[in-house]
């Protein structure tokens, strides 16, 4: 059985950025696409990409296969993740072949996550006076 090189990232990583902030997060990842096999041969029929969350339990964050278009600096691979306190998380990215082959894992890329304090709500404060009056001392 043939098998995909993995997503050799040495030249360039997966690389996360925020795109933006809120109760979720946007990010985007970007690699380089292998061009061979692990036997050595020239990968020519590289269908897509698999991308995984690895902290904790691992987990595809892609519904359908990442199109070999993706991941490209000039078209990154955007999709959001809504974490629920400070954390680390980390992410591989994976080639799959027409057959459905899928290549070992390419380095981790991490994101750490921490979330911007929300201020309380102003302290409560008192009625103004009323009824004032003043008096002419005699």
């Amino acid at each position: 059985m043939r098998k995909i090189a993995f997503v050799l990232l040495a030249a360039a990583t997966v690389s996360l950025s925020t795109v933006g902030l809120g109760a979720t997060i946007n990010l985007k990842a970007t690699w380089t696409n292998p061009t061979t096999n692990t036997d050595g041969s020239q990968l020519t029929d590289l269908a897509g990409f698999n991308l995984y969350r690895t902290d904790g339990t691992r987990s595809k964050i892609n519904t359908s296969l990442i199109p070999t278009t993706g991941g490209t600096s000039s078209s990154p691979y955007l999709f959001t993740e809504g974490p629920t306190a400070s954390c680390t998380m980390t992410f591989v990215v994976t080639a799959v072949d027409s057959a459905g082959t899928e290549s070992a894992d390419s380095n981790t890329a991490s994101y750490v996550y921490t979330p911007i304090p929300v201020p309380p709500p102003p302290a409560e404060t008192p009625s103004a006076p009323s009824k004032l009056l003043i008096i002419l001392q005699p």
